[in-house]
């Protein structure tokens, strides 16, 4: 099935050639998020089951409505039970609306429209963003701050006191792409002012006419956003589409390490890591294309290479021993399947193939950004 977001030959959209492949790309990763409202896997997640004792009071309470499910709960003090209602609720409204706005940001930067698509970037990717890693980091604490004291001030994303970069660096240990981006470089990406890679200071252009702020004045006898040329445009662009894939890839990480630690069994656990190493090889893929020129071919990083020495499956069907190159890898990012090369049976149907995944997962590697 075609991703929401792709660019096929004969799309008539406004974005130059030269940025489909990243484009694509970036889709694909954000119909890992699509995929948690629509897959029956997912069914669960945001349901909540609770156990609880015969003594427990204000049943009839709760079975006639007059009692609030959430003041139930508390009348009863059975405040873990609250906090996995509220944090699936969260989740829930939440990363729908990551969804809307991730998805309005890219569609307008595909169209042409880059004043809207950068000032969309900042709510999903400043604040929202954060609340996920902060679940992430300690649920407990963040669930006590924003139900049990209540007080927007106390859970406001926005708070200049929070220390975002310990918050980043905790949630970034969680993950298993932690080896391949830096914990700096993504702070950098959604907070810095100063630095011209990120959302700060190209989306505070988009949201206002005139800017002040001495990170990012707006220029002499101008107006931010409003006096453009062809090559403003390609910057744009290509300052577009080397930085949300990076936040993309590691927020829908963020997202999937947070509904995996709520949706158990094997069957769920193997999704995970499928998933995992799709984005992986999606960061890889990407680096190619960075900036909307083809730079050097993944083939000669020495971290693909070391990846591939890893991936060899032997097919179940038909016994075949099947060693994975780049057309493997492209294959996997678009499907999540590898193919046997004799019988085309999807080697990924057992427990030794997962491991071998994992394996690669696990791995140390330098840093890739």
């Amino acid at each position: 099935m075609k991703p929401i977001l792709a660019i096929v030959k004969g799309d008539d959209v406004f974005l130059p050639k030269k940025y489909h492949k990243i484009n694509n790309l970036c889709g694909i990763i954000y119909d890992q998020l699509t995929e948690l409202y629509n897959e029956k896997n997912y069914k669960d997640l945001f349901k909540t089951k609770i156990d609880f004792s015969p003594n427990v009071k204000f049943i009839q309470e709760l079975k006639n409505g007059s009692l609030h499910v959430l003041d139930w709960l508390a009348r009863n003090e059975l405040n873990r039970e609250i906090e996995m209602v509220i944090t699936r609720r969260i989740l829930e409204a939440m990363i729908h609306d990551f969804i809307n706005f991730t998805f309005e940001s890219m569609d307008c930067a595909k169209n042409g429209k880059m004043s809207v698509a950068y000032a969309l970037l900042r709510k999903p990717f400043t604040d929202e963003l954060l609340i996920f890693e902060q679940l992430l980091v300690n649920r407990r604490d963040f669930i006590d701050r924003l139900y049990f004291k209540g007080n927007p001030k106390d859970y406001d994303p926005g708070d200049t006191g929070i220390d975002k970069k310990r918050i980043i660096e905790l949630a970034m240990n969680k993950l298993r792409i932690n080896p391949f981006l830096s914990s700096d470089f993504i702070f950098e990406l959604r907070y810095d002012k100063a630095s011209e890679a990120g959302i700060k200071w190209l989306s505070n252009h988009a949201l206002h006419i005139v800017t002040n702020d001495r990170n990012y004045p707006t220029s002499n006898q101008n107006m931010n956003f409003i006096f453009w040329d062809n090559d403003d445009m390609d910057y744009f662009y290509k300052h577009y589409y080397s930085f949300v894939p990076y936040l993309l890839i590691y927020a829908v990480s963020i997202i999937d390490e947070l509904v995996f630690n709520l949706l158990t069994g094997e069957g769920n656990q193997r999704l995970k890591t499928v998933k995992e190493f799709r984005r992986l090889l999606g960061m890889l893929l990407f680096t190619e294309y960075i900036g909307g020129t083809k730079n050097e071919k993944i083939e000669n990083n020495p971290l693909f290479k070391e990846i591939l020495k890893k991936l060899v499956f032997k097919c179940s069907m038909c016994g075949q021993e099947n060693r994975i190159i780049k057309s493997d890898c492209e294959c996997f990012f678009e499907t999540e399947e590898f193919y046997c090369k004799k019988c085309c049976q999807n080697l990924l149907t057992t427990k030794e193939a997962i491991e071998i995944i994992e394996n690669v997962l696990n791995g140390e590697y330098e840093l890739l950004i």
